[in-house]
């Protein structure tokens, strides 16, 4: 053991117990710096999966035409008094995506994505006797569809099954027609076309519009209902890193001519609220680490004064000013160290203690802690760091101290 870290032992021991409290101050800033850190982590998780994880993250949606003037579409001159009388816009032809089979599987490569689905997205009316409900309903591969939505995980009754004349329904719809398995529902596209349909399940998605809104049928059903056989309009994925959706998004609409959307540009009020959180934690965190930097120097200055006298008889014994520094640096180690790995355990037992309470809604817990092992290593380092950190003043007090003065006026 070199001299240097002996003394530093020596002197941490003979704090008694102020060595103790600063230790334990040490391990509450660790222990609040773990479960903030983890409960808005948790938070931010479970808000993101619920969020983003059943809507689409990417879409894919056919460019808008570009509006032509009445002059354009009836062949006059542009240069004439009728046509610059005459420049209203026309209105855009209805959007689709044609050779759509060929860039789904193309789709399908690329590594940036884990689900991909061809989509007809369009409106009309359930109807059942009397009763005339507005919906959107969705056509669909149902395979495909699943990697976007889990809707087998949501299903109250019946199965998901939208093969040949079947479809799926929400349960606030089912109840507002008043329809249930195996009942027959007629249904009714903004293109006029009809179709009689068997419901074989019943869906709850967690969200009240969705619930009394939501239509499932097959892909060919919806395109023979909004008169687009052969077409679709949205292919809809899924991303490895929901927070690069923009870039993804440009990168295939390039890729493929098409325009792309992003969960993230379609929901910015939400990604501002993501990011308001993370600047919360990041403050949080900062305060924490400063806290215990303040109590560990205020700690080592005391013991600077009160070990004044005998720093003042090991210099004039020959000991240099880089050892008298370094013992005060290692005792703000040992009290970083220490007080961060007991300020982990306290934390880390507080967080699982916490993360069993169970709480109402679709979290399922009071506090939706997620403890990752990430942060205990950083828990652990920012409080070694900001130990040392923290005995720099002290032990240049220390090492600027005259022996002379100090043994004779002590």
């Amino acid at each position: 053991m070199s001299f240097e870290w002996m003394i530093a032992v020596r002197y941490f021991r003979a704090g008694g117990m102020q060595s103790v409290l600063t230790v334990m101050g040490v391990a509450v800033g660790v222990s609040v710096f773990l479960f903030i850190t983890s409960l808005i982590g948790g938070l931010q998780e479970s808000l993101t999966n619920q969020v983003i994880g059943s809507i689409s993250q990417v879409t894919l949606e056919p460019k808008d035409n570009d509006p032509r003037t009445l002059a354009e579409l009836e062949g006059l001159d542009e240069k004439s008094e009728v046509a610059l009388t005459r420049t209203a816009k026309f209105g855009q032809r209805e959007a689709k995506i044609g050779e759509w089979k060929p860039i789904v599987a193309h789709l399908d490569q690329d590594s940036q994505l884990t689900a991909v689905s061809p989509v007809v997205n369009g409106s009309g009316f359930a109807i059942r006797g009397s009763q005339i409900k507005p919906i959107s309903f969705r056509g669909v591969d149902p395979a495909r569809a699943n990697g976007i939505i889990d809707l087998k995980a949501k299903m109250k009754r019946g199965e998901y099954d939208v093969s040949g004349q079947n479809c799926v329904i929400g349960i606030d719809l089912a109840r507002d027609l008043g329809v249930g398995l195996k009942d027959k529902i007629r249904v009714r596209s903004s293109k006029s076309r009809e179709l009689t349909l068997n419901i074989s399940g019943v869906f709850d998605s967690g969200i009240s519009d969705v619930n009394q809104r939501s239509f499932f049928v097959s892909l060919n059903n919806a395109q023979h209902l909004l008169d687009l056989v052969g077409y679709i309009n949205v292919i809809e994925m899924k991303v490895t890193e929901v927070f690069k959706a923009d870039e993804i998004a440009d990168r295939l609409a390039a890729g493929t001519g098409l325009k792309g959307k992003s969960w993230s540009r379609q929901n910015k009020d939400f990604l501002a609220a993501l990011q308001g959180q993370s600047s919360s934690k990041s403050m949080i965190q900062v305060f924490s680490m400063v806290s215990v930097a303040f109590g560990i120097a205020s700690v080592l200055i005391v013991t600077v004064v009160q070990k004044s006298r005998e720093i003042g008889i090991l210099k004039s014994m020959g000991t240099r000013t880089r050892s008298i520094l370094l013992i005060f640096l290692l005792q703000g180690l040992f009290v970083g160290l220490i007080g961060s790995i007991l300020g982990s355990l306290m934390g880390g037992g507080l967080c699982q203690l916490l993360a069993q309470i169970p709480g109402k809604g679709s979290l399922g817990r009071l506090f939706p802690i997620h403890l990752l092992p990430e942060y205990l290593v950083q828990a652990v380092v920012l409080s070694v760091v900001m130990g040392i950190f923290a005995g720099v003043a002290p032990a240049r007090r220390a090492a600027k101290l005259d022996p002379v003065e100090v043994i004779r006026y002590g």
